[in-house]
């Protein structure tokens, strides 16, 4: 048989459900992807398994080939990193091979290298995804039809609500099986960071019990590359796309551990090291745009007796808007989740930032919606009291500036909200 015609059959053979082999548990699912690297990761069914990741060109020619073993210590989870083959500005597919049986190779199974050069950036955002209230494949389809770059993750994806480690995988191994959302990752590159309700408990920040193994499950189900402060504290985390980054960052793991690095009487949200690591990223980046995101939201506009939120922590909110100001940091965004409804506030040039700052909530990606979350703030521009929406951050460079369109979009694929940017407009 003709070579061509035999990638061909294979591809046949092997483009239905991924989960339906029992070797492959769950995954793949693409993690950061860089012009140089791409990062792939599954769970397999047992121990000792042989499992190989085969990088292939769109003609069905390997380029390179990956071999790990699984092992118990990992929840039989793997992580492969694809360097030798990959070029910039191309796409490749890619097999998963388990004992030399071909477990998952299926059509839309692409890894979509970015140029190193001016390009575009199509990111989606989302936070909260309650697996008794997402909607099966709806909120999923609805964003693989605005066909991603990059899925970013806030937190509450899943709801875990344990430090038990046991608890901690299982929900991760179910999360990436949500009909719909498995689809996706296997063809679009994912980062995130967790919120309270995956880190540990309903609100809760910095020493609980066991949060070690909430950490060490996170670790093993998100292949981010790099993640943390390599200390083993934390899961924050940075990548670049086109004209846009974004800082991942941690509000829970250090909240109220130590004293704060802006004032020593005071207790931290980021920890020393999360503030330095930030600020140095911010002012080393030359992205047009620069979005800071996490779980918990930057304001103090919440509903009543919920105590999580960057106003609890003032000295470092509003230390970290005089910081831009002070070092001209260009381009800025922040993006949050975590409240159940989505919004759109800007803060004003005189809260330290020297131009107008602009903050998205987007928040839930399931159904479920908190009423009285519409709390009123003098910054506020929109609120939506919408289920299963997700948040599509567009740019692309121009000759002499970038450009960026924000839109909140629910499950049905209707804009609620959106706003257009140019880097050119944001900077002091």
């Amino acid at each position: 048989m003709p070579a061509f015609l035999f990638c061909f059959a294979l591809l046949i053979s092997f483009s239905g459900s991924i989960a339906a082999d029992p070797l492959i548990t769950s995954g793949p699912v693409i993690g950061r992807v860089t012009p140089e690297k791409a990062h792939v990761w599954c769970r397999v069914d047992a121990a000792d398994r042989k499992v190989e990741a085969i990088l292939l060109g769109l003609a069905g020619n390997e380029l390179s080939r990956i071999v790990q073993t699984s092992s118990a210590d990992a929840d039989y989870t793997v992580e492969f990193v694809f360097e030798k083959g990959i070029r910039p500005g191309e796409t490749f597919r890619y097999r998963i091979d388990v004992d030399g049986k071909p477990a998952a190779f299926a059509e839309d199974q692409r890894l979509e290298i970015p140029s190193a050069g001016p390009s575009e950036a199509r990111l989606v955002f989302g936070s909260c995804a309650n697996k008794k209230v997402v909607k099966a494949d709806g909120i999923w389809r609805a964003i693989r039809e605005r066909k991603p770059h990059q899925l970013v993750f806030l937190g509450d994806t899943p709801y875990i609500d344990s430090t038990d480690l046991e608890k901690q995988r299982s929900a991760h191994r179910d999360f990436w099986k949500y009909p719909g959302l498995d689809q996706l990752v296997r063809s679009t590159a994912v980062a995130s960071t967790w919120d309270d309700h995956d880190y540990g408990v309903n609100d809760a920040v910095g020493e609980i019990r066991n949060r070690h193994n909430s950490r060490q499950a996170f670790l093993e189900y998100h292949p981010l590359g790099s993640m943390g402060d390599g200390e083993g504290g934390g899961v924050y985390t940075r990548f670049r796309r086109g004209p846009v980054e974004v800082f991942l960052l941690d509000t829970r793991w250090y909240g109220k551990t130590e004293p704060s690095p802006l004032d020593p009487e005071k207790p931290t949200l980021l920890g020393k090291a999360q503030w330095q690591w930030l600020k140095s990223g911010l002012k080393e980046s030359t992205a047009p745009f620069k979005i800071i995101s996490s779980g918990m939201i930057f304001n103090g506009s919440v509903r009543k007796g919920k105590p999580d939120n960057w106003m609890m922590y003032p000295h470092e909110r509003n230390g970290l808007l005089e910081y831009i100001g002070e070092e001209g940091i260009s381009g800025v965004m922040i993006v949050t989740g975590d409240i159940h409804r989505c919004r759109h506030l800007s803060y004003p040039p005189e809260e330290g930032g020297g131009y107008a700052i602009d903050e998205w909530i987007t928040s839930p990606l399931g159904n479920f919606v908190i009423e009285a979350a519409n709390v009123p703030h003098p910054s506020l521009v929109f609120d939506g009291g919408e289920p299963a929406v997700f948040l599509s951050i567009e740019a692309k460079d121009l000759d002499e500036d970038a450009e960026l369109w924000s839109r909140l979009i629910r499950s049905d694929g209707t804009v609620i909200h959106e706003k257009h940017y140019l880097a050119s407009k944001l900077r002091k």
